[in-house]
């Protein structure tokens, strides 16, 4: 198709076993001034009956033929978690598309260890979720926002869960896939930037550092948030990634 966008094209990439859905309102954030394109990873929500790749490359690849149809020009990626790995990937495989790179909450395989990339009890706590569609989602809440969740926001997250089921199969592919994901050792692109949040309990906040201190690339720190800090803080988030959209303008 026709690349008919004047202005730059935001493209939202979420993280493990998490939909697009669970962007909750901050893509709307965007949507008035931009063209913004939420993705979908198979295996994941509204595409749970699919088979996850096996790889951060493959899904990079299967994500990026679902945005080219809808768009060939370039596009910002905003990302988070897993969905970082893959943005990055797709920013090295084809520098040339991607204007800005955005990452929240991520980490690589290839600088960071194990235990740093997901918290040792948040694993196994995760572990133990399996099986049981309730623990599972009030696992992920509890572990990845810190201000509070509603009740109305967990039942409505809860009744996505039961009627978009995960499939233990995709759930192991992914955590297999993001735990072996080598990225980029230097910087893909000129404009990206890294946020994280000092209070994450999922993911240590020193695997943000790590990348932005190896890219040589400036990191922007939450105070107080949690892991899922669109959620958390969608305000401090969007404004801090406001300031430097207007770069590609």
């Amino acid at each position: 198709m026709n690349d008919m966008h004047t202005s730059p094209v935001i493209v939202l990439l979420r993280g493990l076993i998490r939909s697009r859905f669970h962007w909750g309102e901050f893509p709307q954030r965007f949507s008035e001034e931009f063209t913004v394109i939420e993705t979908e990873l198979p295996g994941n929500g509204y595409r749970f009956s699919e088979q996850t790749p096996s790889s951060i490359q493959d899904m990079m690849t299967v994500l990026r033929d679902d945005v080219r149809k809808q768009h060939t020009g370039p596009v910002i990626l905003i990302a988070i978690s897993m969905g970082g790995m893959i943005a990055s990937e797709w920013a090295k495989q084809y520098p040339n598309e991607v204007l800005q790179l955005h990452l929240i909450n991520t980490s690589l395989a290839n600088l960071s260890l194990p235990w740093q990339r997901m918290n040792a009890l948040a694993f196994f706590r995760f572990l133990g979720a399996l099986g049981s569609v309730d623990r599972l989602e009030k696992g992920i809440l509890d572990l990845t926002i810190n201000h509070g969740v509603q009740e109305d926001m967990s039942e409505h997250w809860l009744t996505f869960a039961k009627s978009h089921p995960l499939q233990w199969r995709n759930i192991f592919t992914q955590l297999a896939a993001a735990s072996r994901y080598r990225g980029p050792v230097q910087a893909p692109i000129q404009n990206a930037w890294l946020y994280n949040s000092t209070c994450d309990r999922l993911v240590r906040p020193e695997c943000s550092e790590i990348i932005a201190k190896r890219w040589q690339k400036p990191l922007t720190s939450h105070p107080t948030a949690g892991h899922d800090l669109p959620i958390d803080d969608p305000d401090w988030l969007e404004n801090a990634i406001r300031e430097k959209i207007t770069l590609a303008r």
